[in-house]
Formats: C-alpha cells, sequence, structure tokens
C-alpha cells in the first residue's frame, strides 16, 4: 500500500524534485485539514457526550470514525516526513512493521465506520417498505455499538493476518531485496504473492460494499422524494434534499477513488513499479478522502456547522 511505498526511500536527507515537492506540500495541507476537521468532530462529540452523560448512534459512530482518521492522518504524515528527509534503509527495515500495522488497522476500520454511517443514515433516512428493510431500521441502532465493537476487532485481526502473511510470503516482498541493492525490479509471482495481495484487498472490500448498497437506496430514496416534492412546489423541502443528495454524492466519489487507488496501488506494488510521484498521487487521494469527508459533515450537521460558526466568530 502507498505507506509501504513512501518506506522505499533510502537517503537520509534528499532533495526533492519539483513535482515531489507539491505534491508533499499539497499532503501537508489536506493532513492538516483532515486533522483539524476530524479532531473538532470528535471533541464536539466528546464535549456533548460529558454533559450529557449519553450519545446517539450517529455520534458514537461519528466519534469513533473521526478519531480514527486523526490518528491515520498523523501517521500518514509521520511516514512522509520520516522517510522522505530523516530515515536510512536500516531504520526503515525496523519501523517498516510499525507503519505497515497501524496503517492497516486504522485505515480497514476508518472504510468501516464510514460503512456503518452510510447504513445508520440509510435506515433513518430512506423510505422503503419492504419487511427487511423495516426491521434493519428498528434494529439497525441498537447494533451500533456492538458494530463498533466488531469493527475494531475485525480490524485488528485483519491487520495481524495480513501482516503475518507479508513475513511468511517474504519473497513477494521487494522491500529487503531493495535494501539489499538488488537491481531486478520485478516481484515474484506465484500463488503465494497473489494470497498475499487478496488479504491486502478483501478487507476493504466488504465495507466498500456495504457502503456502495446503502448509498445507492438512501440516493434513490431522496431523489424519489425530491421529485415528489417538486411535484407538490413545495421549494425550501427541495433545497434540503437536493443538498443532502450533493453531499451524498460528493461522499461517494470520494469513497470509491480512495477504494480505487488503494487497489491500483497494490497493483502497482505487484508490478514492482515503486515510481514515487506517483504514489504521491495516491497519497493525496486518501488524504483529500478523509478531509473532505470531515469537512462534509462539519456543513452538514447543524449542530457541528453551529459549533464552527460559533467558534470562528469569536
Amino acid at each position: 500500500h502507498p505507506c509501504f511505498f513512501l518506506c522505499q526511500r533510502s537517503p537520509i536527507i534528499k532533495m526533492l524534485n519539483l513535482f515531489e515537492l507539491f505534491g508533499f506540500i499539497l499532503l501537508v495541507i489536506e493532513t492538516l485539514t483532515g486533522m483539524v476537521g476530524n479532531g473538532f468532530i470528535a471533541i464536539v462529540n466528546c464535549i456533548d457526550w460529558f454533559r450529557s452523560r449519553k450519545l446517539s448512534p450517529a455520534d458514537m459512530i461519528l466519534s469513533c470514525l473521526s478519531l480514527f482518521r486523526f490518528a491515520f492522518h498523523a501517521v500518514l504524515m509521520q511516514a512522509a516526513i520520516f522517510n522522505l528527509f530523516f530515515m536510512d534503509s536500516f531504520l526503515m527495515l525496523k519501523i517498516k512493521i510499525a507503519y505497515d500495522s497501524l496503517w492497516l488497522f486504522l485505515n480497514t476500520a476508518s472504510l468501516w465506520f464510514a460503512a456503518w454511517l452510510s447504513v445508520l443514515y440509510c435506515v433513518k433516512i430512506a423510505n422503503f417498505s419492504h419487511p427487511l428493510f423495516l426491521q434493519m431500521k428498528r434494529r439497525f441502532p441498537g447494533l451500533v455499538p456492538w458494530l463498533l465493537l466488531g469493527t475494531g476487532v475485525f480490524s485488528a485481526i485483519t491487520t495481524t493476518v495480513a501482516l503475518t502473511g507479508n513475513n511468511i510470503f517474504s519473497k513477494c516482498n521487494p522491500f529487503e531485496s531493495y535494501l539489499n541493492n538488488n537491481n531486478d525490479s520485478g516481484i515474484n509471482t506465484s500463488n503465494s504473492c497473489e494470497f498475499l495481495i487478496l488479504l491486502y484487498v478483501v478487507p476493504d472490500f466488504f465495507p466498500f460494499a456495504i457502503f456502495l448498497f446503502s448509498s445507492i437506496l438512501l440516493l434513490t430514496s431522496l431523489w424519489r422524494h425530491k421529485n415528489l416534492l417538486q411535484n407538490s412546489v413545495r421549494d425550501v423541502s427541495i433545497e434540503v434534499h437536493l443538498n443532502a443528495i450533493k453531499a451524498l454524492a460528493s461522499f461517494s466519489i470520494l469513497y470509491v477513488s480512495n477504494i480505487f487507488v488503494e487497489i491500483l496501488s497494490i497493483v502497482l506494488f505487484r508490478m514492482g513499479i515503486n515510481d514515487i510521484g506517483v504514489h504521491f498521487i495516491f497519497l493525496n487521494v486518501m488524504a483529500a478522502y478523509s478531509s473532505g469527508h470531515a469537512l462534509i459533515l462539519i456543513f452538514m450537521s447543524p449542530k457541528l456547522k453551529q459549533e464552527s460558526v460559533r467558534i470562528l466568530t469569536r
């Protein structure tokens, strides 16, 4: 994954070219935006929890999502700085497992939390008469705490399995050969290597499928309801629904883009393509996904928007 590619920069201090410097500066801006946005969401929800001693299911998911994304941005930024400027080969080899573990765990959990948030919005807002959907509408909010706990356990297990497989199938890993000045740019092709790639891809596929299905249902319901309101000439309600559709569609594009570049980065890793400029593009897309969704959540939530305006106008 992209964090791994950054770990392949061996000079202790290296001057970046113009493209790499631009990508790094953009990554810093996106990371700081994401940390501020997700940190703000987490702080607001924690203050509400401290005052009322309870959190709604949506606030539970948002709190976990924002905390994990805040940590994800911190790991991303540290990996970029250390590996681009201050790391030698020996130190990179020592911290590679730590960064891989944190990256995989935080990213997998964040994708699941975003998927559960989409499902929650779907069962709360969408209007369908199917018995299975009505049953989900009644039961899903009560399942949220258990789903969050299960997501953390599942993410830890998949991270452990993926990293264990990476150590077992070490011949698929060009990292050690790179450090040993191996000039072979290709990656060994075998069934075990294909299995290792699945360990990285499959855990992200399930939350993506859940998110995509719930988002399509919600967008369909909102669009249908918007058309009904349009026929009754209720302009205010139509505007609200259009804003909700735009926000959901924007986040869907960000989510799909994030999944796409993750899979593409693994494919390039499998092919032995280690161009740092390409992977800076991937890192910027991932950072933009997390940062952009945080901003969407803030502007679409009346509570978060009110708090942000109150802080900015002080």
